[in-house]
């Protein structure tokens, strides 16, 4: 997953742990100010319990009404502390990020395999970490997880876990994490759904690997687990010119997506029956590859894993169905301008474009922005870059562009070449919004 979160982390090299949590803000309203705790200072011990991580100091201080706290200050004195918590009283404690721990698998299609030479540094880290599968919903195998962090999911409920399965077939699997021995992702999967941590399980989908007969037992295994597995999302792989093991991987075409979906759909149905849900959900992708409409929102149940690219069109296309029946004011401007996105989405949108110049009145043109930074075969929207925008300059129409928010992150508004929203807005010569409808709103009122 790209994100800013790992930008402060890298180079890995350069990090030195530290003993116990840092704090990095205090509200002069909480409990931490009135116990003298600065920024700066940091926690040591709770109960006795060594600190790891923000996540630990909201456990241990969850649930006991009386704490021991060791604090080193940030002078280098050492305090010890009788805290007495009150029901509903807050700390007002703001802490460091924690260092996400690397993934050592080697895996054939690793999208980090792909990037550029000039990508910035940040998109070469492989986070494996089950604190970031809980609070973000950010894959993990589960292959490097030590005993402690098995019983750490359970102790805190760090629950739901997303679990990249890719195959249940212990061969299979092995050698799509491009690893050495075989891992029973199975064996951890029943017991942590014995002890009541929910799992939402991911199939990166491979043509000739891990597909057909494959795909059925990885599925059919899960389900066995349903509650505990709530859901299983097949997302299909990626490929781009700059991928190092392209040579093993097999491009995904129009005429597989359509076989996949028609081997899934019976499936649904069957667990639909049988345990209530559709279990196995297809990404958007699978649709949108093969020609066909995706599917309605009911299909997608709670949307369960929208992020991973699993109902996301459908929702698009419900919430612009509610923007037309709720907008009723009339046009107050004309706007002229350019709304972008990227290839594969690019037909979804200029139907709705397309409709709503016709409702409103106004002017937009709809754009498919091709991705020249990883390679034409990369067409979703979030992975285009600054650079890819601008080679479209000519292209563009009216008064403003308005891109997808997922093509930018962080403070700073970056996008993966590194060049910011400021940056891209000062070469195009034109304003840049990223808040889709709501962007086109503002400019119309």
């Amino acid at each position: 997953m790209y994100s800013d979160q790992f930008d402060s982390l890298y180079p890995i090299e350069k990090l030195r742990r530290k003993r116990g949590l840092e704090v990095t803000s205090v509200d002069e309203d909480g409990l931490g100010y009135e116990l003298g705790l600065e920024i700066g200072d940091r926690i040591l011990t709770i109960n006795g319990r060594k600190l790891r991580d923000y996540i630990d100091f909201q456990f241990f201080t969850g649930s006991e009404e009386e704490l021991k706290l060791q604090v080193e200050k940030k002078s280098g004195e050492h305090w010890d502390l009788d805290v007495g918590v009150e029901e509903g009283e807050i700390w007002g404690l703001d802490f460091e990020n924690f260092m996400p721990r690397q993934c050592a698998n080697e895996c054939l299609f690793c999208f980090c395999e792909m990037n550029p030479p000039e990508a910035r540094p940040s998109l070469f880290f492989r986070d494996e970490d089950i604190r970031l599968s809980f609070l973000h919903g950010n894959y993990t195998t589960m292959t490097n997880m030590s005993r402690d962090e098995v019983n750490r999911i359970v102790e805190q409920r760090l629950s739901p876990q997303y679990v990249s399965v890719h195959s249940t077939d212990l061969e299979v699997r092995r050698y799509l994490l491009g690893r050495d021995r075989i891992d029973d992702v199975l064996d951890k999967i029943k017991y942590f759904t014995e002890h009541g941590i929910e799992i939402h399980a991911q199939i990166v989908l491979c043509p000739n690997i891990n597909d057909g007969k494959h795909l059925e037992k990885t599925v059919f295994d899960l389900v066995k687990f349903y509650p505990g597995v709530q859901s299983a999302a097949i997302v299909p792989l990626g490929l781009n010119k700059h991928h190092k093991k392209r040579h093993l991987l097999t491009p995904v075409t129009s005429e597989w997506s359509k076989e996949i979906i028609e081997l899934v759909s019976p499936w649904q149905k069957k667990f639909q029956r049988d345990y209530g849900t559709r279990f196995a959900f297809l990404g958007d992708e699978f649709y949108l590859r093969a020609n066909q409409e995706v599917p309605g929102k009911t299909h997608y149940e709670q949307s369960p894993q929208i992020e991973d690219g699993v109902g996301m069109v459908r929702r698009f296309i419900e919430d612009f169905r509610k923007i037309l029946k709720r907008r009723k004011k009339p046009l107050k401007k004309p706007i002229k301008g350019t709304v972008a996105t990227g290839t594969l989405f690019y037909p979804i949108l200029k139907n709705s474009i397309i409709e709503f110049n016709n409702y409103f009145g106004t002017e937009l043109k709809p754009l498919a922005i091709v991705n020249d930074f990883f390679g034409d075969e990369t067409t979703v929207a979030g992975l285009l870059s600054g650079r890819d925008f601008l080679l479209a300059k000519n292209e563009m129409f009216g008064d403003f562009l308005i891109l997808p928010p997922e093509c930018v992150s962080g403070d700073k508004e970056r996008f993966l070449d590194d060049m910011t929203l400021p940056q891209l807005a000062e070469k195009l010569e034109m304003p840049i919004y990223k808040e889709g409808w709501k962007s086109i709103f503002a400019l119309m009122d």
